[in-house]
């Protein structure tokens, strides 16, 4: 998969460029996560760190070095931006949702994948197919999260109750302390592939454009990035990879990338 993946032409790494001080160390430093499965996981057995973007990062990787060589830098959601600003990391592929606030301090090449707020339940559970479903209900989501304004809008009756982290709102759900969990697809995918007592109902019904995230200004790497990006989803590159990862949850074919530089603050 990442063999098929491009390499960049020796006259696109600009002499003095972020790609060239790359291609220089030798390695693409990361910042991404180690825990998230399907996503960026470290494969206890290997020590390989594997998913959907983990093996972006190594395909971008390859891009510039001619190698998959990459180091991740553990980061958390109010981490990232601190780390690409000083320096630390390269760039930051971690389900990083574009949004114009986010961009006044770092750019975003892409959007690279599509991803959105969904409903778990427990196997089983029935009356509850579409997000107004959710009314009068008790829903669970994640502290300060985008899934709380969006109960409220989408299902205002619900009761919203709120928990710290993903593992702790799955037990909630798994202790019927409510009835669903809200969460972006992503993350509820891989808690169903682990847990088969929990099942991901209906489509996303929010737009959550994944980006790539850069240094702020450093426009000469973000168009180097696109043009990668752009000749992934060409090459069918990004489909496989997707089906290798995310792919063997979610029925059916890879989806469409989403378009490149659609959104406000890519």
């Amino acid at each position: 998969m990442i063999a098929n993946a491009p390499v960049a032409a020796a006259a696109d790494i600009l002499p003095g460029s972020t790609m060239e001080k790359i291609k220089q160390r030798g390695e693409l430093i990361v910042g991404g996560s180690l825990d998230a499965p399907l996503l960026s996981q470290q494969n206890p057995v290997t020590g390989q760190v594997e998913g959907f973007d983990a093996d972006m990062g190594k395909a971008l990787a390859k891009y510039i070095i001619g190698q998959p060589k990459v180091k991740i830098v553990n980061s958390a959601s109010e981490t990232r931006e601190a780390l690409l600003s000083n320096g630390t990391v390269d760039v930051v592929f971690q389900t990083y949702t574009i949004t114009p606030e986010r961009a006044e301090q770092v750019a975003f090449a892409g959007p690279y994948y599509s991803s959105g707020l969904t409903i778990a339940v427990k196997k089983g559970t029935t009356g509850i197919a579409k997000p107004e479903d959710l009314n009068g209900k008790t829903v669970i989501a994640g502290a300060n999260t985008p899934a709380i304004p969006a109960i409220k809008q989408i299902a205002p009756q619900a009761d919203i109750v709120t928990f710290g982290s993903d593992p702790e709102c799955i037990q909630a759900l798994k202790q019927d302390r409510g009835v669903a969990y809200v969460q972006d697809e992503t993350l509820l995918v891989a808690d169903a592939q682990k847990d088969p007592t929990i099942q991901v109902v209906g489509s996303p019904f929010t737009t959550d454009p994944y980006g790539i995230g850069l240094k702020h200004g450093d426009d000469q790497f973000k168009k180097f990035v696109n043009d990668w990006l752009t000749k992934m989803q060409a090459q069918g590159v990004w489909q496989q990879i997707w089906k290798n990862s995310l792919g063997t949850v979610v029925q059916g074919e890879a989806p469409a990338p989403p378009q490149i530089g659609s959104v406000p603050g890519s």
